[in-house]
């Protein structure tokens, strides 16, 4: 069973598809096609503005992982382009992790950052003085404790 994400995400790349050249889909084989057109979301309605780049376009992470396989696999016709593509992939996972390992670093985790610009007012001291009141239980412990001790 698919689950509902990925649903969601065929429903956008067939309407990706929609909004490129017909000779580029046409590289795509007609059973994958069918494929994502049979598991696609049905109630999922996306629409794109075609004139954004596919980084500009608010598309799911699992919706952008389906297109690069399609590119990888499809569109990418040499070994040199293929190469040049796996290479960019790595990069851009390479930077990802260096951004997670410099946001979840275990020496800063429990640091917190003091917000620039910020002035930190104290809250006024109360001096006044407090009147102290014993409880019932204590007066008791205590009368018992006077009795026993004499």
């Amino acid at each position: 069973m698919i689950s509902v994400t990925y649903k969601n995400a065929m429903a956008e790349v067939l309407e990706y598809l929609k909004g490129i050249r017909k000779e580029d889909v046409n590289k795509i084989p007609k059973n994958f096609l069918n494929y994502l057109e049979q598991n696609a979301s049905k109630d999922y309605k996306c629409n794109f503005d075609y004139t954004k780049s596919l980084k500009e376009l608010p598309l799911l992470d699992e919706s952008k992982a389906i297109i690069s396989v399609i590119c990888f696999n499809y569109w990418c016709e040499t070994n040199e382009q293929k190469e040049k593509f796996k290479n960019n992939l790595i990069k851009n996972e390479a930077k990802y992790q260096e951004i997670l390992r410099e946001k979840y670093n275990t020496d800063n985790l429990f640091k917190k950052e003091e917000p620039k610009n910020i002035v930190k007012e104290e809250p006024p001291k109360e001096t006044s003085i407090v009147e102290y009141k014993e409880n019932w239980f204590k007066k008791f412990i205590n009368k018992i404790k006077k009795i026993f001790h004499k």
